[in-house]
């Protein structure tokens, strides 16, 4: 009893103690934002301001998806939507945005909604250019194809045009420990892709159907954000990862460079001068403590093995 009522004193002062160090970065941070003019609008919780024109930095990082959380923070696709809809509305100030993009793709829907939403930006005639760090595959090349120019450097892991969905298949694992597992349910495909039993040749082709009418969706949407017909892309939209200086013989990216090259690419198209200021996002330190807690909490192993990202439709490179 002792021994637990220790830890819980350990994680509620822990807890306790990050409360603090967040309420203080906050302080300083509210404080630093009266004195600079490289900070943001009002996003996640932190005034700022833009005293000049300059380039909105966007950032798309780790695995897209929706994002989830308990205290009704916006996060993943959603907060980038936000972050490109907050440059948008600043016409006065925002005069481009550069794309850096660091992801191996994720989610069919939420690739989907950030390039929308990338094209409304290039629609309003705000140059767009796309930095790719060290991979920019699948769902990350998706996103990229919506700018107007596309950098990578030689050694950028992208391209993956494809479409994936998977799940474990542990039926002999099961029947070897003896667990079997009953199922009511309304509908034949209600348990589709379910680990404890193989897949139908029905099932397939059901599953097959979606594929393919996601991939058409990947490819009729670089073919427009690139302007390049589907023939021309379709040979190299076959899964295959390749490097950025490969992808640039392809007509898949524009340029060899980096995130600096990028910046000034986007200054150039903007009519900018070289020193016009970088906008970069302003996140809340607070808030991202609370869902660094969430995920910490929740992130147990069987949980992770059991929970549906098994069965998500992606534009994605797995490893």
């Amino acid at each position: 009893m002792d021994k637990n009522r220790k830890i819980l004193i350990s994680i509620l002062s822990l807890f306790i103690l990050c409360l603090i160090v967040g309420m203080f970065d906050i302080s300083l941070q509210v404080k630093n934002s009266n004195a600079v003019n490289d900070t943001l609008k009002k996003t996640h919780g932190i005034p700022s301001l833009r005293l000049r024109p300059g380039i909105g930095i966007v950032r798309v990082e780790g695995v897209i998806d929706m994002g989830s959380n308990q205290f009704r923070i916006k996060s993943g696709a959603e907060a980038i939507i936000a972050r490109i809809d907050d440059l948008i509305s600043d016409t006065d100030s925002i005069k481009a945005i550069v794309v850096r993009i660091n992801s191996p793709g994720g989610t069919v829907a939420a690739t989907q909604e950030i390039y929308q939403k990338l094209l409304q930006a290039r629609k309003k005639d705000i140059p767009l250019v796309a930095s790719m760090g060290d991979i920019a595959a699948s769902g990350g090349y998706y996103v990229a194809s919506a700018c107007n120019i596309i950098y990578a450097s030689n050694g950028t892991m992208t391209g993956s045009i494809g479409v994936i969905a998977y799940s474990p298949n542990m039926k002999k694992l099961f029947d070897n420990i003896g667990i079997k597992m009953d199922v009511i349910k309304s509908g034949k495909y209600k348990d589709i892709m379910s680990s404890w039993r193989e897949m139908s040749d029905d099932e397939k082709r059901l599953l097959s159907e979606m594929i393919d009418s996601n991939y058409q969706c990947f490819l009729n949407d670089v073919s427009a954000g690139r302007n390049i017909p589907i023939a021309d892309i379709a040979p190299y939209a076959d899964g295959r990862i390749m490097s950025g200086d490969i992808a640039k013989s392809y007509r898949l990216v524009d340029e060899i460079g980096g995130f600096e090259e990028s910046i000034q690419k986007a200054k150039e198209l903007a009519g900018l001068s070289s020193d016009a200021p970088i906008y970069e996002e302003n996140i809340n330190p607070f808030y991202q403590m609370l869902i660094n807690f969430e995920g910490a909490f929740k992130g147990n192993i069987f949980e992770k093995t059991a929970s549906p990202d098994f069965y998500k439709f992606e534009y994605r490179y797995v490893q």
